[in-house]
This record gives structure tokens, sequence and C-alpha cells, in this order.
């Protein structure tokens, strides 16, 4: 087996055998079930209102308690748990001395950040199925229903997105370890860039709301005078600042929708709620493989932002003085 996999094999042993580690897994695991319990609070009530023919829209689904957990919990829970793992990946082992002693033995450059970023995902995937287990089972037990194949494969997908979006603020760890010495300055940038990714749609919103604005002398009263054929005189007024406005709230949401691609929090959370039937609105739900070809845009694009920030974090080590 060659170094690079040997190097990943020690991380994850390492990680495993970390009570740090294992805390933050337990941690995690417990505010995915805290979320989910809450989503079963909303779940409950809207199967209460539709049991007594109150209105609810449609009956809701087991999918429906994930929406808290995946809409709000797991963007911030998933994003900290990878900064928390990565951000000292390289500082650590750098002052230390180890990274040093690694690279005496017959080991290239290229198989120790590639067996480190594997190590991770691994590591964190394990984490990720954990809590999707815990959560699914404490679902089952709330519900006392099992999900049925469909649900079960959305899941699946929505798991497999969490992964990558994992994978972006892992490699974004891993490359501000490498960048800076101090190990707080890489947590402190990582967890900015995580809470701007959060905050980009809010920005985006007040950014459209300064750039575009309202212009209240634009626009005309307009009175048209015509009979009917009745004989009787109607004055009609027609204003054209209503299609102004119009025109205006368009161009703020084409700037958000702009802007807020630029956020791997967004294409994810685009991403998890498309799976999970959030953004359906149709009568007849869409099929899983309809699904995923509305969402698989949004997974291409996390992919390729975790690619990204992994070749950035890949080509500072490679040409770092270590």
């Amino acid at each position: 087996m060659g170094s690079m996999w040997d190097v990943a094999s020690k991380e994850v042993s390492d990680s495993f055998s970390s009570k740090k580690f294992l805390g933050m897994v337990v941690l995690f695991t417990l505010f995915s079930m805290g979320a989910v319990f809450m989503g079963f609070k909303d779940y409950q009530m809207k199967m209460d209102q539709f049991q007594s023919g109150g209105w609810v829209p449609e009956k809701p689904t087991l999918l429906d308690i994930f929406n808290f957990m995946m809409g709000f919990n797991m963007p911030i829970a998933a994003g900290g748990l990878a900064i928390a793992f990565s951000y000292a990946a390289i500082s650590d082992e750098r002052s230390e001395g180890t990274i040093e002693l690694l690279l005496s033995y017959p080991v290239y450059r290229d198989e120790i950040i590639n067996g480190k970023f594997i190590a991770r995902i691994f590591s964190l995937g394990f984490a990720l199925l954990l809590a999707f287990l815990a959560s699914s089972g404490l679902t089952i037990y709330l519900t006392d229903t099992l999900p049925t194949m469909n649900q079960v494969i959305r899941l699946s997908f929505v798991w497999i997105g969490t992964i990558v979006y994992m994978g972006f603020f892992t490699a974004l760890g891993t490359l501000f370890s490498t960048l800076l010495r101090s190990r707080w300055r890489a947590l402190g940038l990582s967890i900015f860039i995580l809470l701007l990714s959060l905050a980009t749609p809010l920005m985006a919103q007040i950014a459209a709301s300064q750039i575009y604005q309202y212009d209240a002398t634009a626009g005309t009263q307009m009175r048209e005078t015509r009979t009917t054929p009745n004989g009787i005189t109607v004055v009609e007024e027609s204003d054209d600042r209503r299609i102004s406005r119009e025109e205006v709230r368009r161009q703020r949401d084409r700037f958000k929708q702009k802007v807020s691609r630029l956020s791997p929090t967004t294409a994810y959370q685009s991403f998890t709620s498309t799976m999970l039937l959030q953004t359906a609105g149709n009568e007849i739900d869409p099929t899983v493989s309809e699904s995923i070809d509305n969402a698989i845009g949004y997974l291409i694009f996390l992919i390729s932002e975790t690619i990204l920030m992994f070749t950035a974090s890949y080509t500072v080590f490679m040409r770092q003085d270590l």
C-alpha cells in the first residue's frame, strides 16, 4: 500500500483514539438529534392539523422532520466540525517538528497532504453517518413509522451532499493551517469564512436594496375616460409606478440569486431542500431522479469549490518551506 494510504491510516487511527475527536462526534450527534426533535414538534403540529381538518396543504412526511436539521443546524454544525478537525492539521505538526520527521522517511510531500485530507474526510463521513443513523432512529421512535425506500434514498443523497460540504471547510481549514503559523489565526479566519458564507444571502439582500432603490418620483398617474356601450362614462386610473416597483423587485431578486450562488452554504441548502422536497410545490412530488436532476447543479458547484479549495492548500503546502 502506498505511503499516502499509510499516512491516511495513521491519521484515522489517531483520530479515533483521540478523546477530543470522539467528544466532538458525540456533541455533533446530540446537536443533530436535538434538531430532529425540534423538527418532530413541527411535524406533529402539522399532522394534528391535517387529521383535524385544519388548514394544512398536504399530509406531512418523515422528510419534513429533517427540514430544520438540514436547513439550519447542519450548515453550521457540519461546517464547524470540519473546521475544528482541520484548522491545526499542518500548523501543529510544523511547530512540533513532526512534518520534518515525516519527510525524513521516503514519503513525498503530496502524499502527506493527500493522506491527511482523505483521513479527515473519512473520519468526518463516519461522524456524519453516526449522526444520521441516530437522528433517523430517533425519528422512527418518535413517529413509530418506518421510512420508505424513496425517503431512504433521498436522505442518502443528502448525506453525500453534506460530506462534500464538509470537504469544502476541511480544505479551507487545511489551507489556513498551511498558510498561517498560528493555529488560532487559522481557526479565526476559517470561522469568519463560515459565517460569511452563512450570511451571504442576507448581505446580498441588503446590498440589493441599496443598489436598486425605488424612485419615489418615477411614474405618473394616468387617467383615461371612456364610455361604455350603455352610455356610462367611466374614469380609469393606471399607475405605472407599480410596474416600476415590480421591476426593481425583479432586479433585486436577480442580484441576490447571483451573489448567493458564490456561497457554498447556499448551494448546500439548495441541494438539500431540493432532495427533501422543500421546494417541490407541486400536487405530485417529483421522483428521486427528477429531484437529482434539479439538484445536481448545486452538488457539482459544491464539488468544484471543494476541489478548488483543496488545490489551493495543496499548492501552498508543496511550495512552502517547512
